[in-house]
């Protein structure tokens, strides 16, 4: 559980955070954070919420259509409306609050990792026996999480290029079923955010004090946490726990998306959703312009340059990467940069803005 990893941080972070405090909770008044907390949401949050709400739409009619009559060139539509919806749910991933976090959590839309192989196992089983139970997203709905998500689509497309929607019908309707649960739970989590009363005026009136809020250094701490979640992940889960502590200890069948080659791809659209964090007009970085002489938004700015181009500079899939030896040192290099960054934003910023970060459970990972 990605809970169990961020927790390891939590306590110093916290007396960080709290040690800093008296120096700097004058510096930004209530509207200061506010305004982060409004900008954050209506230009990075409900934006990416939509994009992935689109894109599930768009992908479940796609195979709806593909299914009815299959041909090479609307599977090759089919993968292309895949990856849409895979990088609309990478973008969004990195939102560590909300109602994405209500029960079972994230894993209701990518049941990653898997460390126990529980998913995978359940996937064969029903592959083989071909149980038409899983039909229907509302029968689907009520099974385990690992039959309904994004990385059981993934399996049922990838996994066995001699079977595939094209020549087994009952994959094809499976396949259907997931896209189409997946369909209404992307809408439902935009809805959960946007309709009056949703987390968004949560959030926006948390001055106020709501129930998801105290008030607005909390709801602006709860946005950090997401930066800071997403670099744990992406580093400890992503990362490390593929590559091992040697080469010979790397495991490709670790890789997130191994089976559709966009294991860096998913990583670079998690990162790039966290840099934005800072940059968007609003952001990050217009409160830490405000403290004199404080150069850790440049800090911050030139690690996620560094690390994007590093992430560009990999000319091999990540499940191969993580087996080859003459790419350690990219990987560890880039490992590197990625604790240096957390550290900088958990150490330093956190307390630079007066913020702590309260550490999110992000069940089911």
């Amino acid at each position: 559980m990605i809970q169990n990893l961020v927790q390891k941080v939590a306590a110093p972070l916290l007396a960080v955070a709290m040690w800093a405090t008296p120096a700097t909770a004058d510096t930004f008044a209530p509207e200061d954070y506010i305004g982060l907390v409004e900008a954050l949401t209506d230009k990075i949050v409900i934006p990416a919420y939509e994009r992935f709400a689109i894109e599930t739409s768009v992908f479940s009619e796609t195979l709806k259509s593909f299914c009815g009559q299959p041909t090479t060139v609307a599977a090759e539509t089919v993968t292309r409306r895949f990856h849409d919806t895979m990088d609309a749910w990478a973008q969004a991933r990195p939102i560590l609050l909300g109602p994405v976090l209500n029960a079972p959590g994230p894993a209701r839309f990518q049941f990653w990792p898997d460390k126990r192989g529980t998913g995978q196992r359940q996937l064969r089983l029903i592959l083989t026996t071909k149980n038409t139970r899983v039909l229907t997203a509302q029968t689907l709905a009520a099974k385990s999480v690992a039959l309904g998500d994004l990385q059981a689509l993934e399996y049922v497309l990838f996994d066995d290029p001699q079977t595939t929607l094209l020549n087994d019908p009952f994959r094809c309707a499976y396949a259907n079923a997931i896209a189409d649960l997946q369909r209404s739970r992307a809408a439902l989590l935009l809805q959960d955010w946007t309709k009056p009363a949703g987390f968004r005026d949560q959030v926006i009136g948390s001055a106020n004090g709501t129930e998801a809020f105290f008030d607005e250094r909390e709801a602006a701490s709860a946005f950090l946490n997401s930066v800071i979640g997403t670099l744990e992940i992406v580093r400890l889960q992503k990362l490390d726990r593929p590559m091992g502590l040697t080469v010979e200890s790397a495991r490709r069948s670790r890789v997130e998306s191994r089976r559709s080659g966009r294991s860096f791809r998913n990583i670079t659209l998690n990162l790039e959703t966290a840099h934005a964090f800072f940059t968007v007009p609003g952001g990050i970085n217009s409160l830490l312009e405000k403290l004199p002489g404080n150069d850790n938004a440049q800090r911050v700015e030139k690690l996620f340059t560094d690390i994007a181009t590093d992430l560009e500079n990999f000319d091999t899939p990540l499940s191969t990467s993580v087996e080859d030896e003459s790419s350690r040192p990219q990987l560890e290099a880039l490992l590197t940069k990625l604790r240096t960054l957390q550290s900088l934003i958990q150490e330093h910023v956190a307390a630079d803005l007066a913020l702590v970060p309260g550490f999110n459970a992000t069940d089911g990972d």
